[in-house]
């Protein structure tokens, strides 16, 4: 901290000098890096002390450098890693074994603070125990080294205070729990999600903005409790091998997931589950999920947004393209018990699937609307499902049209929807190098999203009835702002994650 004020001082002072000499000059004085504690020069981590035990990890990861992670890293509550602008971090992990797949266990803070000029990396090194993934690996969980699981991902205990992963790439998670699994709600062998944050008293904080997270063998975000979240502007593409989901957020989670574009999951992009007694609110808008679902072949898994057990929040504004099944209001799935209809609000989303025909393969149809759920098509919502008459549980008997649907086609600029539903197309998880998600001129999607400055169909939504949607608001502001809170970008008029005006995901492909 001392080394950070000395800083400060000395570019306030070189500021000073420089308009006493040149008053007509306007100086671009850049803001200093930020350290917190102490940097770290070593980059072979975790160090041992004498007695060979390993030392806790607390300081600044310092800019440009690259450090290699050897064996499981703990932050000790009241601390704080923190990584400055331009890291790579390199897990030397196998996924063979506990013992070589090194995870992160945050105690307490953890900041990755990457920009989009100089972005921070998670990732693994190529070896020949290490394949990487590449183009090719198309539609193979068996083989892609994506779902191969080599290190542990972030595991925030107890008494985790803050998660913060910003313009970070983040990969190859979901290597096996050891003997202490049951600590985190698992058991041993399972994979471990690249995030998993529980903590025992309060919330915790978990902000993911404008990141990367690319490999799981499981869930990616997986099963978050007694947590804050926002989870703005990221990428999430090939997660879950045969299973798992982009996001799966549990019981006692309140906040936002917004501007996401999730490509390639297993099973839902994008999930919300809470317990009987427990709520959960998380709004879910101006996400594009593409691709998503076909890996899990068990029956109502769904395979875009959806949530289960007592989960609500404002869902509006997504677009879903040649997933599985179209936007899912639980009323029973094969895990989850009904969705808190009453404090779930929804609309104002467009679903599009290349053809209404089996695709090939168990179970491989595309749907707008799983029937016997609690999901109705909205009037604001584009896609072709006919609701059929509610039942005495309030669930929906509609009906998804068999014909040609391409006539809601969200037309992106640098995507072609058709191409990607013919033969087998719409299982690669692979993102097109070149795709571009933002909307063509005349795209269906333009201007009938819920906003600050709409009216009528597209006014933001209230539900005076919703106790929590009331409370919590649309979006939420749960978190602060700021260098170490959330930037959260509000529900824009365009659907999806890449509205017209450049406000939303700021990510090339």
């Amino acid at each position: 901290m001392m080394k950070h004020s000395l800083q400060i001082a000395l570019i306030g002072f070189i500021s000073v000098a420089m308009f006493s000499c040149k008053k007509d000059e306007k100086a671009n004085i850049s803001k200093p890096l930020t350290v917190v504690g102490q940097p770290i020069s070593d980059t072979i981590l975790p160090k041992k002390d004498v007695n060979g035990n390993v030392i806790p990890l607390k300081g600044t990861m310092l800019a440009g450098k690259t450090y290699h992670i050897t064996a499981d890293v703990t932050i000790n509550a009241g601390d704080t890693l923190y990584l400055q602008p331009g890291v790579k971090v390199i897990i030397e992990g196998d996924g063979k074994s506990p013992e070589t797949s090194p995870a992160f266990y945050v105690k307490g803070s953890l900041v990755s603070a990457g920009t989009k000029e100089a972005q921070n990396w998670f990732t693994v090194k190529e070896t020949a125990a290490t394949p990487l993934s590449n183009a090719n690996f198309k539609d193979d969980a068996v083989n892609d080294p994506a779902y191969a699981g080599y290190w542990g991902g972030f595991q925030c205990g107890p008494d985790a205070d803050l998660l913060l992963i910003r313009w970070t790439h983040v990969e190859y998670t979901g290597g096996p729990w050891g003997s202490n699994a049951a600590d985190f709600g698992a058991k041993p062998g399972d994979p471990r999600y690249a995030v998993y944050m529980n903590r025992k008293t309060g919330f915790s904080k978990l902000i993911l903005e404008d990141s990367w997270f690319f490999g799981s063998k499981d869930d990616c975000i997986g099963k978050c409790e007694n947590t804050y979240v926002s989870i703005m502007r990221n990428t999430f593409n090939k997660l879950g091998g045969t299973g798992g989901e982009g996001v799966n957020l549990k019981s006692h989670v309140f906040g936002d997931m917004a501007y996401n574009l999730c490509y390639g999951i297993a099973t839902n992009g994008l999930k919300t589950a809470a317990t009987d007694g427990v709520n959960t609110v998380v709004n879910i808008y101006n996400n594009t999920l593409v691709n998503c679902g076909f890996r899990q072949t068990k029956a109502t898994r769904n395979g875009s947004i959806n949530t289960e057990t007592n989960a609500g929040g404002f869902l509006y504004n997504n677009i879903i393209v040649n997933c599985k099944s179209g936007l899912r209001i639980s009323y029973q799935s094969e895990k989850g018990k009904p969705s808190d209809t009453l404090n779930t609000s929804y609309g104002n989303n467009l679903t599009c699937i290349g053809r209404g025909n089996p695709m090939g393969g168990a179970e491989q149809y595309m749907i707008f609307i799983e029937p016997k759920q609690f999901t109705f098509k909205q009037p604001t919502d584009l896609n072709g499902y006919v609701n059929g008459p509610t039942t005495s549980l309030g669930t929906n008997d509609g009906t998804n049209t068999a014909n040609d649907s391409l006539k809601y086609d969200p037309m992106f600029k640098n995507y072609d929807v058709k191409t990607n539903s013919l033969g087998t197309a719409y299982r690669n998880s692979v993102i097109p190098a070149g795709a571009d998600f933002h909307l063509k001129g005349g795209s269906p999607a333009i201007g009938i999203g819920v906003w600050s400055g709409g009216n009528g169909a597209t006014a933001i939504p209230v539900k005076a009835k919703a106790p929590l949607l009331v409370q919590y608001g649309f979006p939420m502001t749960v978190l602060q702002s700021g260098e170490f809170g959330a930037n959260v970008t509000p529900p824009n008029k365009d659907l999806g994650a890449f509205p017209t005006d450049g406000s939303g995901n700021q990510h090339v492909y």
